[in-house]
C-alpha cells in the first residue's frame, strides 16, 4: 500500500489533493465474512480470490504521512442504509480522507 501512495505523491503537482475512501473497520461487509475467509485481523479473502482490507484511521494516517502527504481531513463516514422492501438495516463504515501534496517553498 505504501508503494502505491508514494507513487500517487510522485505524480501530483505541489498543492494538489488526493481523496481517499475505502472500507473502515467493522463495516457490515467485514462482519459478514465467515471465519474461514479471514487471513488476518483486517484482511479477508473473497470467494473470487481477491482480497478485502478494512482500514482504521491510524493505519491510513500512518500510510499517507509516511509518504509525505499533509493530512487535511480524516474521519469515519458511517451510513445506515435501509432496504425498504425487506426492511433490512445495513451499517456501512468507510474511512474518508483528504490529503495534500506539500507546496514548494
Amino acid at each position: 500500500m505504501s508503494y502505491v501512495i508514494e507513487g500517487c505523491l510522485s505524480v501530483l503537482k505541489p498543492g494538489c489533493l488526493l481523496l481517499f475512501r475505502d472500507y473502515g473497520l467493522y463495516d457490515m461487509t467485514m462482519l459478514r465474512f465467515p471465519p474461514e475467509q479471514r487471513l488476518g485481523f483486517r484482511e479477508y479473502m473473497r470467494s473470487d480470490g481477491t482480497l478485502s482490507y478494512f482500514f482504521s484511521l491510524e493505519i491510513v494516517r500512518d500510510l499517507f504521512l509516511h509518504a509525505g502527504f499533509i493530512e487535511l481531513e480524516l474521519e469515519y463516514c458511517c451510513v445506515r442504509l435501509v432496504n425498504r422492501r425487506s426492511g433490512k438495516k445495513m451499517q456501512r463504515i468507510w474511512v474518508h480522507g483528504k490529503f495534500q501534496k506539500p507546496t514548494l517553498e
